[in-house]
């Protein structure tokens, strides 16, 4: 049996007063997970805390066998992320956006305009990938959200209510 891709153990995570995650253990296995629950209910936080996003207030979690805390770098190198929120700069276009998201991935310049191209083409962006973001719809935002998410060729997926638009 493989070992689990994310483990968590004891993981709370406090705002103030405001407890957002409360002592979780779990064990996510390779495979397709969704994780589904009402709003507050610490989706995002959890995300947040594997990514290296926000530290935990108590406990410990592991993505691919690297610590949250100590390891980000390690993690984020192997891991794609779509966020909930728009995070586009409305005055780029698409192809500089994921092109420069593929270089912080460390891919180089010219793999990064490939793997660019590539993706774009797959989500469906090809054809408007010059235009600046800013007049992009929803849907389409969210298609830039997803290429910049697979364009370094990540081992591990994590999409943050990617159904929005």
């Amino acid at each position: 049996m493989a070992a689990p891709l994310i483990t968590a153990r004891s993981l709370t995570r406090r705002y103030g007063a405001v407890t957002a995650l409360d002592a979780l253990t779990v064990a996510i296995e390779p495979g397709i997970t969704g994780l589904v629950g009402a709003n507050g209910a610490g989706k995002s936080t959890f995300v947040k805390i594997l990514l290296g996003i926000v530290d935990p207030s108590e406990g410990d979690a592991e993505v691919m066998g690297y610590d949250v805390v100590r390891e980000r770098a390690n993690i984020r190198a192997l891991v794609g992320y779509m966020p909930e929120h728009d995070c586009l700069p409305p005055d780029m276009s698409a192809t500089e956006f994921v092109s420069f998201m593929a270089r912080c991935s460390g891919l180089p310049v010219t793999a990064a305009r490939e793997r660019t191209a590539e993706v774009l083409r797959h989500v469906g962006l090809f054809e408007e990938r010059y235009r600046p973001m800013g007049g992009y719809s929803t849907g389409m935002a969210q298609r830039v959200k997803l290429a910049q998410a697979l364009v370094h060729d990540p081992r591990l997926l994590i999409l943050d209510e990617p159904t929005n638009g």
